[in-house]
């Protein structure tokens, strides 16, 4: 088990590292159990005794890629589910940032314009549409200037003499 401070990083890593190593292993028996099913087909073929093979070998070699593949999948399913979880946290940590609260009534996420005007950006349990919201609302309140104003401003400045006219 993990050090309780690890960073997600880490604990995917991890994660990332056990659902290889459980693929490689489920991949290794899946070769192991076509070699005895290929067994399997000869001895009740006829072409090899019966004392050549187990039947245990066919069954235990299945239940160990069902093992192994499950794990595989559990792994992926807890990737996914800690990547979900570093974006709400990292949406839930912008809006706190940013002066949004999670209110109670009324309900959701709700930011305090500093003209005062109160904005309902979601849900409580949407924090990621919450901070989608907050940001387009910061980024509307500021203005680009206005390319016609900087253009005339530098037409109305008279060009300064070069050098090498002040000197002619």
């Amino acid at each position: 088990m993990p050090p309780k401070n690890a960073t997600a990083a880490a604990v995917g890593k991890t994660l990332a590292d056990r659902r290889e190593q459980a693929r490689e292993a489920a991949l290794k028996e899946l070769r192991a159990l076509r070699g005895d099913l290929n067994t399997l087909e000869a001895v009740l073929t006829g072409k090899r005794k019966k004392a050549d093979f187990s039947p245990f070998d066919v069954v235990h070699g299945a239940f160990e890629i069902f093992r192994h593949a499950a794990s595989v999948f559990e792994a992926e399913d807890m990737l996914a589910a800690c990547a979900r979880e570093l974006e709400a946290a990292k949406a839930q940590d912008y809006l706190q940032r940013h002066g949004a609260n999670d209110l109670v009534k009324p309900a959701g996420w709700h930011w305090i314009s500093p003209r005062g005007e109160m904005h309902f950006l979601a849900k409580s349990d949407d924090a990621d549409k919450a901070a989608a919201r907050l940001a387009e609302l910061l980024q509307a309140g500021r203005r680009p200037k206005r390319k016609d104003k900087a253009d005339n401003q530098t037409e109305a400045e008279p060009a300064a003499p070069a050098p090498a006219q002040i000197e002619a």
